[in-house]
């Protein structure tokens, strides 16, 4: 059995940018081994549903760091390995057919896609998005479709749509709620975004439930939304992710919606973090437990995770922060909309060119930015952190 320093188990954005933290930290050769299901060494996601599913940004873009970085600074890494269990008491991983040791740990397994379940969800042509073979599986797919139904009005079925009508397809953006991306959108903007879409081709079909996938020759060929079937030579389902948490039973490690963190990512066990789309964290800015699905999340607990494994240890305080492109709009958002009491827009929410603040008790706690001047923007996050009320002008 081979014995590490650090052993990172997951090969994602968090291996990818603790690695590197590493290295500038003074990483030496031998110390560090990453454990990675995935076939590819560490890539950004967000090109993922952006430009290298839309074709412009080529494969070797998306990589956080090049194989070169690994080599030069002695980590061994490991692609393809499934990790079996973890012994936390004798600090080692089960891999398949091996063993290693370590001295810290850091889970960043991250989250699998949740699926369909119903008939002909077996069908060649629906596809899922989370992985580099993924997104090249939908972008060479894409090359021979012509109609196209994406699932699902969150992050991913709604950058997704964006791209593929984008390239010609006729796209229908189909979901059960009766608004695009309720659970974040204020209706104002869930009015706005469903106005683009359409204006642009993607034919909207809100409260939509999926029931059966229609097939020909073993190909989906469409889409039954209950009653009405949906022409489709090209599905794209984004219904969600789950934390990847299995193979930790009998570990001793708590888990609850993610492995459970406290602010300097560690767990119950001694020598034992995670960090990333599988760390159910205690959030001090807001002071309660979340578990975050985005690239900043994971790339700044990836860079904390490297300091604290180097022996610097400090916090986690973060504003919660994502970014998206669709079409030609882009926007950021800062904080956590739930219990606040009302929000408050600058700008004019019909032209896409505005800001919207949710307020709780007049104090910010979450902004939404699109086309706005840089000082709404930069303001934002240091607003909600201080829990300061919005100001009457920037």
């Amino acid at each position: 059995m081979q014995d590490f320093r650090s052993v990172i188990l997951g090969g994602g954005m968090v291996a990818g940018y603790a690695a590197k933290e590493l290295a500038e930290q003074g990483l030496k050769r031998g110390e560090l081994a990453i454990v990675s299901a995935d076939t590819a060494i560490p890539y950004e996601r967000p090109p993922l549903s952006k430009g290298f599913l839309a074709g412009s940004d080529p494969e070797s873009s998306v990589f956080i760091n090049n194989k070169t970085f690994y080599t030069e600074h002695g980590i061994d890494v490991r692609l393809g390995t499934a990790v079996r269990s973890i012994d936390s008491g004798a600090r080692k991983l089960k891999l398949d057919g091996d063993e290693i040791g370590y001295e810290q740990l850091l889970i960043a397994t991250g989250a699998e896609v949740r699926t369909f379940n119903v008939p002909g969800s077996d069908l060649a042509g629906i596809h899922y998005l989370r992985s580099l073979d993924d997104s090249r599986g939908i972008r060479d797919a894409k090359a021979d479709a012509r109609q196209a139904v994406v699932i699902g009005a969150g992050f991913i079925g709604m950058e997704v749509a964006a791209v593929l009508a984008s390239g010609g397809l006729e796209v229908t953006l189909a979901f059960p709620e009766e608004r695009v991306w309720s659970r974040f959108f204020a209706p104002e903007m869930s009015e706005f975004f469903g106005n683009y879409y359409e204006k642009r081709g993607v034919t909207i079909r809100s409260g939509t439930m999926v029931t059966e996938f229609e097939g020909e020759e073993g190909h989906v060929a469409g889409v039954y939304a209950e009653d009405d079937l949906l022409p489709a030579d090209l599905v794209v389902a984004g219904i969600g992710v789950k934390p990847v948490t299995g193979f930790l039973d009998g570990s001793g490690i708590n888990v609850d919606n993610g492995i459970l963190v406290n602010e300097y990512l560690a767990t119950n066990m001694d020598g034992v973090r995670a960090a990333g789309d599988v760390a159910n964290y205690h959030d001090v800015v807001f002071d309660k437990r979340r578990r975050v699905e985005h690239w900043d999340n994971a790339v700044e607990q990836g860079k904390l995770a490297g300091r604290l494994l180097a022996g610097k240890e400090e916090p986690f305080i973060h504003v919660p922060y994502f970014f998206s492109d669709v079409f030609d709009l882009s926007y950021e958002f800062w904080g956590d909309t739930e219990a606040t009491d009302r929000v408050e827009y600058r700008g004019n929410v019909s032209t896409g060119k505005f800001s919207a603040w949710w307020l709780r008790n007049g104090i910010v706690r979450a902004a939404f930015v699109m086309d706005r001047p840089d000082e709404e923007r930069e303001a934002a996050p240091t607003l909600i952190q201080e829990k300061r009320e919005l100001p009457a002008t920037f």
